[in-house]
């Protein structure tokens, strides 16, 4: 099982022009990209998002990048469209409220947007293979990253596992009990009552008869068994399993609350608080994995 925080580092270099990207991962529902490219790069925000999203599959990930080229490969353009508007407001203004109009040719270059960098000598193909190859190596570092965490949260959970096991168990093995006590305590309220006199035992075995049906807990706890034993396959044969785990999460708790419900004895609702309180430390650890 992969974390979902991390951080990875990946740098590619092609015709001199070398790209850093850099990769901040934390928890999130669904996969969420929020990624930072330079101007001469945004072409490739798609081909970037399609990269990372191949490989994961949850998580809010912050991409980082820097990019630097020789001087002597940019080249730079006007924009036409940016300095006429800038110059169409100057004179506005100029007229409008009787102001000199001081723009000079220097001073309009300063505007940004006026001037900008393109891409020289290389072709927009070799620059997407550098955003990949650069993206591909921050992901296998973040990914190591989240591996390494991963598996540390993974053997916590099975931990707990253990724990809500060996105290399903002994739930299991008080249950029967809980019909017995009851059977005896009846009986002995029953002879109180009547002094001795004979009483319709027929009638007396219907009443823990409904008892027992009413705090029968061996469907809930066997179901319980059931998940314990899906949670640890899952674990240990699904990398990215988060969204699965979560809701086999909320299947285990709804079971310890009917068993809460329905058993009808001290023992064992103490037990089930005790279960309650390791079923929410996974259901928190949970919320890391992807």
């Amino acid at each position: 099982m992969y974390s979902m925080t991390g951080y990875g580092r990946g740098e590619a270099s092609v015709n001199g022009r070398t790209l850093i990207v850099e990769l901040k991962s934390v928890n999130h529902r669904f996969l969420d990209l929020s990624i930072k490219l330079p101007r001469v790069l945004l072409f490739a925000e798609d081909a970037m998002k399609k990269t990372i999203s191949s490989r994961l599959s949850r998580g809010h990930i912050d991409v980082f990048t820097t990019y630097s080229a020789p001087k002597d490969q940019g080249v730079l353009s006007l924009n036409k469209a940016v300095a006429e508007n800038y110059l169409a407001m100057g004179k506005d203004l100029s007229e409008s409220y009787g102001l000199k109009n001081d723009l000079t040719a220097s001073s309009i270059l300063r505007v940004q947007g006026v001037v900008e960098e393109g891409v020289a000598s290389v072709s927009e193909e070799e620059i997407l293979a550098l955003v990949k190859q650069a993206t591909d190596s921050a992901l296998d570092s973040l990914l190591k990253m989240r591996d390494a965490e991963g598996k540390a949260i993974t053997a916590d959970i099975l931990r707990k596992l253990d724990e809500i096991a060996r105290l399903t168990a002994l739930i299991e093995k008080r249950a029967p009990m809980v019909t017995e006590e009851y059977k005896s305590r009846l009986e002995n309220t029953v002879r109180e009552a009547l002094s001795g006199a004979d009483y319709d035992e027929t009638r007396l075995l219907t009443e823990v008869a409904i008892f027992a049906d009413k705090c029968a807990i061996d469907e809930e706890i066997q179901r319980l068994h059931a998940h314990i034993d899906h949670y640890k396959k899952i674990l240990s044969t699904e990398p990215t399993a988060g969204r699965k785990l979560d809701f086999l999460t909320q299947e285990l708790n709804r079971e310890a609350n009917t068993i809460g419900s329905k058993a009808n004895d001290s023992e064992i609702a103490e037990n089930v608080v005790l279960l309650k309180c390791e079923i929410e430390k996974v259901r928190e650890q949970i919320q890391n994995l992807e």
